[in-house]
């Protein structure tokens, strides 16, 4: 076997179609196209780009998953979920979960577990259709929670009767219900046309396609989850933050002219300063949001058709592809993080529930401990007081032998008097 054969053999397993590729592009890699000296150089450079993000895919579905389990038992402790905001950020943290174990956890078994690089969702067809539905959704619905904390904020302060007539606590929950029936609903169909099977017999299954349209979710339907995901929350968030921004800096000079010194003064500022950590909590993750999922949405739309198909470039595309992705997921997974750093009331409730554990534990020890000493003690005393009364009856049990043993030895010498006086008559 020549050396042109044995680099398309290293190289071919490498080129299959993820589910972040269209399905339409061109299949270059004949040999009669290929250029050896570039192949391998692309090639060894293509194995590290993707083997090493394969690794930060599983380190995102990890630390992922432990942060945003760790968020949610926060926001739904006592002083926060009061908050309207902070039942918005439960949900997010919940379809960020359900989102990182889609595309992102595909790229670490295609290019790390499957021997064959076969995609996650080929698996079965119940595979296909689940998980796919399952990371439409949870990206869509996470963007639109973020985007309706923007507008509850801006619509609060926009019109004063909002936060009292439709913005109040006990409303969030419809408010979050339609947000999710209408996520569930847009991406229905997934559920009974997305897949094919290519082999009854063998089960061979063909996601993202179906027998009469290959290209029914890539780009048909891509495009439209990029507008749904990306391009209209962005612009919502951006006009939304704005307003926010100008109002908290109106404000801010507001007050410097107006310091209060009275209580009620006191009052107010404390409500001010909790409202602005809110805010600045609220725009940092809005701003990181678009920031990570952006670079991906512009890339698709406007360069992604625009690079030449030819086999050097379409290796560096399918690496800036996965790049972008993996920046994109990375949003999904470190909003823990971005509390953490910028909303202190958060951080209080992590150390209060840290240390709740924590004496929940010790005071667990403690309580284990004290039984097993009060266990010892009470075997002690019953085995001390059996002792006792092992000794009182031993005692007792000797003293009615000792009695026994007097009153027959008085019987016998009585009874021996008795017959010494017989025979002294007797005589």
């Amino acid at each position: 076997m020549n050396g042109s054969t044995l680099s398309l053999l290293s190289l071919a397993p490498l080129v299959y179609e993820t589910s972040m590729d269209y399905m339409y592009d061109k299949d270059i890699y004949s040999p009669n196209q290929f250029n050896l000296t570039n192949s391998s150089e692309y090639s060894n450079l293509h194995r590290f780009v993707i083997r090493s993000l394969s690794v930060y895919a599983l380190i995102l579905v990890i630390i992922g998953t432990l942060g945003n389990l760790l968020t949610i038992i926060i926001l739904c402790r006592r002083n926060l979920r009061r908050y309207v905001t902070m039942r918005y950020l439960i949900v997010v943290s919940i379809c960020d979960i359900i989102s990182l174990y889609g595309w992102n956890l595909n790229n670490f078994y295609k290019f790390t577990i499957s021997s064959n690089n076969n995609n996650l969702e080929e698996v079965s067809m119940v595979h296909c259709r689940i998980m796919s539905y399952m990371t439409f959704v949870g990206l869509q619905l996470s963007s639109w929670c973020l985007t309706a904390v923007s507008l509850d904020r801006c619509l609060s302060l926009y019109f004063l009767t909002w936060k009292h007539k439709y913005g109040k606590l006990s409303r969030v929950k419809y408010h979050i219900a339609i947000l999710a029936i209408t996520c569930l609903l847009l991406n229905s169909h997934i559920l009974f046309f997305n897949g094919y099977y290519i082999d009854t017999l063998k089960k061979t299954v063909k996601c993202y396609a179906t027998r009469t349209n290959i290209h029914y979710i890539f780009p048909q339907w891509e495009r439209v989850h990029l507008v749904v995901y990306n391009l209209c929350p962005f612009i919502i968030m951006l006009t939304c933050n704005t307003f926010i921004i100008y109002i908290s800096i109106r404000s801010a000079r507001i007050r410097m002219t107006r310091r209060m010194t009275d209580a009620s003064g006191k009052v107010s500022t404390t409500s001010t300063s909790r409202h602005r950590q809110l805010t600045i909590m609220l725009m940092l993750v809005t701003f990181m949001f678009v920031l990570l999922t952006l670079p991906s949405c512009v890339y698709f739309v406007f360069f992604r058709h625009r690079m030449p198909s030819t086999s050097d470039s379409r290796t560096f595309r399918h690496m800036v592809q996965i790049c972008l992705g993996s920046i994109q997921f990375t949003a999904h997974a470190i909003n823990f993080f971005l509390y953490c750093f910028s909303a202190r009331n958060f951080r209080e409730e992590l150390h209060g529930f840290i240390n709740e554990l924590c004496c929940k534990r010790t005071s667990d020890f403690k309580s284990n401990r004290l039984a097993r000493t009060s266990i010892g003690l009470t075997t002690f005393r019953r085995t001390k007081r059996d002792d006792n009364n092992f000794d009182s009856k031993t005692t007792l049990n000797h003293e009615c032998k000792v009695d026994q043993t007097q009153r027959k030895l008085t019987n016998f010498e009585s009874k021996d008097e008795l017959n010494d006086g017989n025979e002294s008559n007797s005589d």
